[in-house]
């Protein structure tokens, strides 16, 4: 068979050539493996010595990491790195005998590498020697992160380790079995970095990510970019909205020369700007929240006849602006703003400082949207509300004298007798989607009786509309006691 034959003597040539040859490891480096597609994108996957790894592609010297950056539109990100389970890792690699981490997936700008192809091995699959030139960026950290971090941790005390007498050595069989082995490493040629934070939460496996650094990281969901964009271009929540662990987001706001003050999680600012846009409360599921919106924005874009994208872009616009509208207006909200008050002074003195409190004020302006009012009256009329943890008011439990908060008591509110001041505050109240429904009624009843000109926030086909009232499709709602 003269076509096998002529194949295999080619691989074989190539092979020969290739066999004498030592992969060097300049600035960057280079390396022989194969390249395949993913869809549009290109790939290269190669395998290199885990002491090399080790040594070589680590972050202090070829690779490159940042936690995720909301701000930034060119630098792709990664989640917070746990050093807990980066140690886990090194203390597996000390131990075992099959030293095992999987595939490492990194990736870098097509245009910072270069790749010959030698081979087709198969449609599609080339046998290639890439390389990295030292004018390139570093590659950055798809999927590894922590194992990364984790097997430099482990080689590094063992080549401490192999300095003591051989009868000191705890790590002289690691040692060896580490030098025997290799790491599979997969290259992706990809430039977008919301590509690459997309898929990054499609294939995360070894740790669960908060639901607040998806909402920020994956482009993939409209509600996540109607999310991203609201919190990038509003005033007031750009740097007040959460993502990363505490001490990643203290970090990354340090070397923006900035204090870290966190508010609301990413999760419920997306949740909030969706239901500005129209969802409302019908939400019980991020699936439904991710079809109504797109059933609400593609209606939309139907009757103005203007593209999808434009329609996202200007709802987010109008989302940002309306919330930093009542952010000049809202107590507490104001004074963070004008910087009189910090986010953990809010916390302690009103009750709408839980992302509770931030789903009531966005659904009241989803209520005044969708009933044809002007948001901004509705808002001004919200500020004068009893928000603080102290609009207390007189009333009976078990035949006793209490005070119960003004309006949010069992709602956004908790109320108790605290025994060291000797007085009355209304804490934290419940979390949960009906306590906070519940306060969004009792303050469009509040706002409609102060006003007779807001009587279309009580309309009960709006109501319905956004979930507010029956007719939705969810779950019944529960009850809860008044006092």
């Amino acid at each position: 068979m003269p076509g096998q034959m002529g194949e295999f003597t080619a691989i074989d040539t190539v092979a020969a050539s290739i066999k004498g040859d030592v992969i060097r490891l300049p600035a960057k480096f280079e390396a022989i493996g194969f390249l395949s597609t993913a869809g549009v994108m290109q790939k290269v996957s190669f395998v290199m010595p885990f002491r090399a790894v080790a040594e070589r592609l680590t972050f202090e010297r070829l690779l490159d990491r940042h936690d995720f950056d909301a701000e930034s539109l060119t630098t792709p990100g990664q989640r917070d790195l746990s050093q807990s389970h980066a140690d886990k890792i090194a203390g597996f690699l000390q131990q075992t005998e099959r030293p095992y981490l999987g595939s490492l997936t990194i990736a870098i700008d097509e245009g910072d590498v270069e790749v010959h192809k030698l081979l087709e091995v198969s449609p599609n699959v080339w046998l290639v020697k890439l390389a990295i030139p030292s004018t390139s960026e570093n590659p950055i950290i798809e999927d590894g992160q922590h194992r990364v971090k984790g097997l430099t941790q482990a080689w590094n005390a063992i080549m401490e380790d192999a300095k003591k007498l051989p009868e000191q050595q705890l790590y002289a069989s690691a040692r060896s079995l580490l030098e025997a082995s290799s790491i599979e490493i997969t290259l992706l040629l990809e430039s977008d970095p919301s590509v690459l934070s997309t898929i990054f939460v499609k294939m995360a496996s070894t740790r669960p990510i908060s639901p607040s650094l998806i909402a920020i990281m994956d482009s993939s969901a409209v509600q996540n970019r109607l999310g991203q964009m609201v919190t990038r271009s509003s005033r007031f929540l750009a740097d007040r909205t959460s993502y990363l662990s505490a001490g990643a987001a203290r970090k990354l706001a340090s070397a923006k020369g900035r204090e870290y003050d966190p508010l609301y999680p990413a999760a419920a600012v997306r949740s909030a700007a969706a239901a500005i846009a129209g969802v409302g409360v019908r939400d019980r599921s991020p699936d439904q929240r991710e079809g109504l919106l797109t059933a609400i924005l593609e209606r939309r874009a139907r009757d103005e006849r203007r593209p999808f994208e434009h329609v996202l872009t200007d709802t987010a616009t109008e989302v940002a602006e309306l919330i930093d509208y009542a952010a000049n207006r809202l107590p507490g909200w104001k004074q963070m703003l004008d910087g009189s008050m910090t986010a953990s002074e809010f916390k302690g003195a009103y009750v709408h400082s839980a992302a509770a409190g931030l789903h009531v004020v966005a659904n009241v302006i989803a209520v005044a949207r969708e009933s044809g009012l002007d948001p901004r009256p509705v808002i001004d009329a919200l500020a004068s509300a009893p928000w603080s943890r102290y609009d207390l008011r007189e009333s009976k439990h078990d035949g006793e004298d209490v005070q119960v908060h003004a309006l949010f008591e069992n709602t956004l509110a908790s109320t108790a007798f605290d025994s060291k001041t000797g007085t009355w505050k209304a804490g934290t109240g419940g979390a949960t989607r009906t306590s906070y429904e519940a306060a969004i009624r009792d303050v469009l009843d509040w706002l409609v009786a102060g006003d007779r000109a807001f009587s279309p926030l009580g309309d009960k086909t709006v109501l319905q509309r956004l979930g507010l009232i029956g007719g939705r499709v969810g779950r019944p709602r529960k009850a809860l006691k008044k006092t």
